[in-house]
């Protein structure tokens, strides 16, 4: 059953999409820790797979992302794979009980998304890199360490503060994009179907 589902959501149409949303991940995370922005925006095709093809397309994706990242210059994101478990496979549960036909509820899940990620991501952070990413974060780090509180609990808190914006900014942006695609396009993947009622499914290409 599970080896079935992984075959048909890594086969035909999704091949080419899972390519660009690794593409989208590294493209869009490097800019934004060149810009030292605090948020990573590094999920966006990670989330994308997950709502249309399925949660095994967005872990996939997410996962030869970090690596590729890894690979090429920034090792420490090896270590945040189980992250990008955790953001695929949320996110396909999300959209396959119509999480994505609203604005609103999309957001929702966003926040809550952020909140999942920044306590999986809190004690690689704070154990494997002693609290520090080089990235705009780590003055959120800086800041809570300060006022007293110790190194896991300030890179939670780090977590907590920028996690949630940027997987509702995430979420959003892949909410307007999957909601323009046009139609031809969107009766490629299965996921589509999650997004509107079931008496209204998309029929398939």
């Amino acid at each position: 059953m599970i080896r079935e589902r992984i075959r048909s959501e890594l086969s035909g149409p999704s091949l080419p999409l899972i390519a660009f949303a690794v593409a989208l991940n590294l493209a869009v995370g490097q800019i934004a820790v060149a810009l030292k922005i605090p948020f990573y925006l590094d999920s966006l095709g990670t989330i994308l797979t997950a709502i249309l093809i399925g949660p095994w397309a967005g872990m996939l994706t997410g996962c030869t992302a970090n690596i590729l990242a890894a690979a090429i210059g920034n090792p420490s994101l090896m270590f945040f794979v189980p992250v990008t478990l955790v953001i695929g496979s949320f996110t396909a549960f999300v959209a396959r009980r119509g999480g994505f036909r609203a604005w609103w509820s999309s957001g929702l899940a966003g926040i809550v998304q952020g909140v999942l990620a920044a306590t999986v991501s809190a004690p690689i952070s704070a154990f494997v890199f002693g609290g520090t990413m080089l990235a705009g974060t780590d003055a959120l780090v800086v800041f809570y360490r300060a006022m007293g509180h110790s190194l896991l609990q300030s890179v939670w808190y780090q977590g907590l503060s920028s996690d949630p914006i940027d997987k509702l900014v995430s979420y959003l942006v892949i909410y307007a994009t999957i909601h323009r695609l046009p139609a031809r396009i969107a009766s490629r993947f299965p996921g589509m179907n999650w997004l509107v009622p079931q008496d209204r499914n998309i029929p398939h290409a």
